[in-house]
């Protein structure tokens, strides 16, 4: 006699589980990592460079040269700029070497709640 559905002839019989899978730790990108931090290095060494620059010429432009203003403006932008490919390329690092996870929960589908 076969087992139907509702009869089972081991404990596991129905389930529907995947194979366990050995998790292997991701191999680690040192040359990769380097290159990354070089850019970092470079891109705050550029923020601060401009950070100066726009202090100076804001110095200079408050004593009448009105193109100093446009140079003040430009070197403030560049800095955010900077700063901001600063904090990328260190996430990207912190990623590379695996101390970020690439988890991401699963978004709620906005519906109705079962109970």
């Amino acid at each position: 006699m076969a087992a139907g559905v509702t009869e089972r002839e081991t404990a596991v019989a129905g389930r529907r589980r995947a194979e366990k899978t050995r998790v292997e730790a991701r191999p680690k990108r040192w040359g990769q990592a380097l290159l990354l931090v070089g850019g970092v290095l470079a891109a705050a060494a550029a923020w601060l460079f401009l950070v100066r620059a726009s202090i100076t010429f804001g110095q200079v432009a408050r004593d009448g040269r009105g193109a100093a203003w446009a140079v003040c403006a430009a070197g403030t932008i560049g800095a955010a700029v900077c700063l901001l490919l600063v904090f990328v390329l260190l996430t990207r690092v912190w990623t590379l070497l695996g101390l970020r996870s690439d988890y991401q929960p699963r978004r709620s589908s906005g519906g109705r709640r079962s109970k």
